[in-house]
Order: structure tokens, then sequence, then C-alpha cells
């Protein structure tokens, strides 16, 4: 919301924000704004169920598969999501699984939801998991994905305009609950940019509509849109409602060819998904344990192969990791992605937390302004969220160095849901119920006559697998299917150091370090008696012996905002860990299918010359092979969400980002690229 996105108020009255709401008869919300209600005070459960449920021809349309995909043009109150829930969960003959995928501008506090819920006690073993799982943060702009129903169904939240949301986003949508405030009173909504996206992000199969109203702007622009019009005895006093069909295309045929639309990037589209039974997973460090989980929460048979003797062995093993939103002063791709991982990672570990699975400790993280140019980042993203003191907040020298127990040169900003995770806990809760292949290498991934079969040094085979996720690090690039990655795959040491918590106790002072310290380096509270801190980042270096010279940089990082600490320590007394974190050039992971490199160039090489996407095949790739890499250390805030994406494609679902961050993290990036800047010939 900006500070213009008012209301233009009476003469002498104060303006409203446009997510402000008033409530009336109790407990139904109200936007003055809009000037309309939320839902219909006396029948809005009935009105829901007359005009979405019906009129989509549900429970008939989702009974008998495996999956089966809403989609909503405003969440409001979560009341049609809630509705559409229980007739699910009622349905003895319902889909395998259930996704809710809506748009909402202004989405509600969770207080105020649970409040607005109060209206429908019959729907209430359905709104309390809602509210359960509802962040008790700001909801920032991009995609939210939230699970229920120990996964059954999941609810993606587009959070900002519906229009500018359903243009750039992909949802193989079923049905459609066109909803929002009405057209009289929220004419903008209604346009048709917003029916052609509905049109764009339908299942191409087919996909049924339903809406409250029958406003000729409504109709007209479905119309144009490709939907058929139906008219349908309106709910209550309302003489007319709309429902609506998108046929499939004339010539549909079980090709996976004729279920792909034309696109301005094919070279991004996705292989058509398949069912599917069992996938290998190669890596057992935090990237292929988060593949394994979620799709093992999608009812997949996983086994996990690791060349180590134990899982986390990489830079998944170091005792304390931070747990820090990578919020950003503008809309850039790198921060947009790293934001949607935070929150998904964060709202993920702190459910297994709270259930004692996972050590984490919730204490904050303070960002230091240690140099001019931090500052100025930080003073922009104070400019951005400064309202939001819930996401962020500004600290000066004396208030940071309060809330971090020991005296600071620097303000900063304070982060009050960040902390620390131990990542190996973390990668053990992610595996539990896991099959695991320990102390094997797999060298190739090979095709049989039901799937893929893997083989390791040792020329022993595993499978069939339907599909394969390679989810290591360097050996990523050993792969047939993925060596040519080796020119876009960097290995980074890092050395980390431990302090001993006596060492601060013996300053004299009973100081304690209370939160996690992010400056050029960072500090954590302490973990069974140890500091951490650190970490070096040595480019190009694929060792992990332990260097007193990186401990020396570690001392001398620390020295620069800690110094009385500092002074007590050598390199020569302290230990330490390090391991190696893969990173791209742009700083973006690899997350999706694994292109066929030579197909590639083939295809697609003479992209230089400008020509239309349309003019050129779908993306070729490695049939079921899939990537999983490339987080640097990062990965605690990135993986979690890779694996939700992966789990998606393969399983056939809605995805948890929108079109241009799928883009953006996608493996042939370099390969289009590099065509396109000509540093690549067929």
């Amino acid at each position: 919301m900006t500070a213009n996105d008012v209301t233009r108020p009476a003469e002498g009255d104060e303006p409203t924000p446009a997510g402000e709401i008033t409530w009336q008869d109790g407990n139904v919300p109200f936007s003055p704004h809009f000037g309309d209600i939320y839902f219909n005070p006396k029948d809005g459960l009935a009105e829901t169920r007359y005009v979405f449920l019906e009129g989509n021809n549900l429970p008939t349309a989702w009974q008998d598969r495996e999956s089966f995909a809403i989609g909503e043009t405003g969440f409001g109150t979560g009341l049609n999501f809630l509705a559409a829930w229980q007739c699910w969960d009622s349905d003895p003959k319902r889909s395998r699984r259930l996704h809710f995928v809506s748009v909402e501008k202004y989405p509600l506090s969770r207080d105020d939801m649970i409040r607005a819920h109060q209206s429908w006690p019959e729907l209430s073993q359905y709104s309390k998991q809602l509210a359960e799982i509802w962040p008790h943060e700001t909801m920032l702009p991009g995609v939210h994905r939230l699970s229920l129903a120990d996964g059954d169904v999941s609810l993606t939240l587009l959070i900002g305009d519906a229009i500018e949301c359903w243009s750039g986003y992909d949802g193989n949508i079923d049905c459609w609950f066109l909803d929002g405030f009405a057209p009289a009173r929220n004419p903008d909504m209604w346009h048709p940019d917003l029916f052609a996206a509905l049109a764009s992000a339908s299942n191409p199969s087919g996909a049924s509509l339903a809406t409250f109203t029958a406003a000729r702007i409504a109709r007209d622009g479905l119309e144009s849109a490709g939907f058929a019009i139906s008219k349908r005895k309106g709910f209550g006093y309302k003489r007319d409602m709309i429902t609506a069909t998108l046929p499939a295309p004339v010539g549909e045929s079980d090709d996976a060819s004729d279920l792909f639309e034309i696109a301005d990037d094919p070279w991004f589209n996705l292989p058509c998904p398949k069912k599917t039974k069992s996938v290998a997973v190669i890596g057992g460090g935090l990237a292929g344990a988060s593949c394994a989980d979620a799709l093992n929460a999608r009812g997949v048979a996983v086994t996990l192969f690791e060349k180590a003797e134990e899982l986390a062995s990489a830079a998944s093993g170091n005792p304390v990791g931070m747990l820090e939103p990578y919020l950003t002063v503008d809309d850039a791709i790198m921060g947009r992605f790293y934001e949607a991982g935070y929150r998904f990672s964060h709202r993920k570990i702190k459910k297994l937390a709270d259930q004692g699975l996972v050590e984490a400790d919730f204490c904050g993280v303070i960002d230091l302004a240690t140099s001019d140019r931090k500052r100025e980042r930080l003073d922009g993203l104070i400019a951005r969220l400064g309202d939001k003191p819930d996401l962020v907040e500004a600290l000066d020298r004396d208030q940071a160095s309060e809330r971090f127990g020991l005296p600071l040169p620097y303000g900063g900003v304070f982060y009050p849901s960040a902390g620390w995770v131990n990542p190996p806990s973390v990668v053990r809760a992610f595996s539990g119920g896991i099959e695991l292949r320990l102390s094997t290498t797999i060298t190739a991934i090979g095709d049989a006559e039901h799937g893929k079969v893997l083989t390791d040094e040792n020329g022993a085979s595993y499978g069939p697998f339907d599909a394969v996720i390679v989810a290591g690090a360097l050996e990523t690039q050993m792969l047939d299917q993925t060596s040519w990655l080796r020119d876009h795959l960097n290995p980074v040491r890092g050395q980390i150091t431990f302090l001993p918590e006596e060492i601060l106790s013996n300053l004299g002072n009973g100081a304690a370090i209370k939160c996690v310290l992010s400056h050029k380096g960072y500090i954590t509270p302490a973990r069974d008696g140890l500091h951490v801190f650190g970490a070096t980042f040595g480019r190009d270096d694929a060792h992990t012996d332990l260097r007193e010279d990186d401990h020396a940089f570690n001392i001398s990082q620390l020295g620069k905002v800690l110094p009385d600490v500092a002074a007590k320590l050598s390199p020569d007394m302290l230990q330490g860990r390090a391991s190696l974190r893969t990173t791209t050039v742009d700083h973006l992971p690899l997350i999706g299918p694994a292109p066929d490199f030579n197909a590639y160039l083939a295809s697609y090489g003479d992209i230089d010359k400008g020509k239309k996407g349309a003019r050129y095949i779908d993306a070729p790739y490695h049939k079921d092979v899939y990537i999983c890499t490339g987080f640097g250390a990062r990965g605690l805030i990135g993986a979690p969400l890779a694996a939700e994406i992966l789990a998606s494609e393969i399983c056939d679902m809605p995805l948890p980002l929108e079109k241009a961050l799928m883009h953006a993290i996608h493996p042939a990036r370099f390969i289009i690229r590099g065509l396109k800047r000509r540093q690549l010939t067929a």
C-alpha cells in the first residue's frame, strides 16, 4: 500500500487506508475504502456454497482426481476457502489433494481473520487450523504457500493486485471463484486484463468459473477472454449470477505437446507432469533432505543417496546457521526469491522447532551498519518497511547494544522473527522416514524400461525410479546430464570459528550475547557452551582443512565490532569447521528440470536473431531429471522453498512462485543467456 492509496475523505475527515477495516453487526468486516462488506452477514456461507461450490459443480468436478486446483480473485476473510475445504473434506470421493490459489491485495491480520471467522461456527475446525498457520507478521507482496491437512490441502496466497498477480502466475486452475468487492465498488479489478489472465492461468484441458454478479462488465470481459457464459438464478434477492466454462483447445490429444500454450519463453516451459510414485534424490545435505521431505509429504516414495557416511556432512553440517531474512530496498529478482524463501523456511522450521524436532532459537538478528554504503542500504530498507516493526526495526547504537548484550560501535536494524538454527537437526527432521543409502557415490543416471536407474562407483544399480533430483554440490558436474554446469557452479570455502562461552564470561561484566549479530561476518549466542563466528569466503577453493590463517581472518573481522572479545583470542587456541558452499555467478540457485544442453543449442541456436518465442519448440530436457543446487550460504532460506517448487512440478501442483522468479531460477537460464549474448554457439 502506498501513502496515496487511500479513499477521498469527506471534508474534515481523515483519509482511510485502503486495507483498513471496520466492524459491523459484531463480526462482519467492512471496507471503508470500497464501501462494501466482506460477506453477507445473514447468509454468507450459504451464498458461498450456492454461488461458488454449486456454480462450479463441486464436489462432482474433483471426484476421483489425483489433484484439483481452485483459483480465486479475492481471498478476503477466507470464507470461500473454508467452505471449499469443508466440502472437499466431507466428500469420500474427493481428489487426493486440493489446491486453493487466491489473490489478496490487503490481507487481514491474524486477529481480524480470527474475529471474522466467529460468524461461522460450523467451520470452526477448519478456521482454527487456518488461524494456526496464518502469518503473525505482515504479509509482503509475492507468493505465500501454506500447508494444511498434513499437506493434502495447500493454500497459495498471491499478495498484490489481482491483475498483476494472475498475469504473472501459471496456475493450471481447474475452476475459478470470481470474487471480490462488487464491480460498482471496485471497477478497477473487473478489467479485461484480469479475465485474460484467468484464462491464461487455467488448466489447458479446460476450466469452469462462477461469480455472484451478472454485471455486463463481467459478462463481456469473460466472453472476450474465451469463456462460454451461462446465467443462473442468483442467490437470495439477486436475480442472476454468471457461470462459465473455458473449453479445451480444439484438437486436444494425449500428446504432451498439445498441453503447452504458445509462450514468450518456450525454453522455460516445464515438462508435462506424469503420475510419480518414486523419486531418487542425490545428495544428503539440506537441499536433498528438503526435496525428500517435500515429496514424502505428497505420498511419493523417496530414496536419498549420500556419498558420505552420514547426512549433513558438508556445509549443512555446521552446528549453527543464521535464519535471517534477505530483505531488499528495491524489487530485485534475487531479493524477491529469498524473501519468499525466508518466509517459507521460517514457517516450516519454526513449526518443527515448536514440536521439538529441530534445534533453533528465534532470538532475533541485528544487522549492523558497518559502512556508509551499508547504512544507506539499511536506511532504504527502513524507508520501505519502517512501518512494519514486526519485520524490521531501526536501532541506534545504544539500542543495538542493549538488544545484543554487549557494547556495539554502530546502530543498524533488528529482525525480530529471525535467529539461529542447527542445520543437522533440520536435515534429520526432513529425512525422517526416508529410505537412506549412505556411503554411496552415484556416478551415472541411466534409462530403463520402467524409469531411471542409478549406478554407483562400484557398478551397483538402483531403481527404477520415476524421477531423479540431483541435489548435490560440486558433484553435480560429474553426471552426464548436468556436466555442462561445471562452467556455472563455483566452490566457495567457508571456515567458521568456535568461541568458548567462558571467554566472554571472563570479561568480568557478566555480559552475554542475547541474539545473533550480523556485520561483515556474524556471531551467535552460545550453543552447547560455544559461540560460532565467521565466516571466510574463499572463492574457487575446494579444500576443507582447518587453517589458522582463516581463524585469524575471522578474529580480525570480529575485532571491528567486538574489539574487547577479539583481543582475548588467538588462532592457535580456537577450533572450528571448514566446508564448501556452491554458488552461481548470478547468486541464484538452480531449480528445475535438467536441460539437455546439446538439444538446447540445436533448438535455440539462432535466438540472438530476435525471433519470437512462438517460432521455437518447447524446452528439451533430460526426461525426469531435476536439479536443486547452487544456494551458496543461503541454503537455510532457499532449499526448503526449492524443494516445494520441485515437488509441485513433479506432482502437478500449482507453483509457489510467480513466473518471473521461476524463470530466474531455471537451470536453462545460463544457456539462453549465453546464446542471446553469442557466448555460446550451436
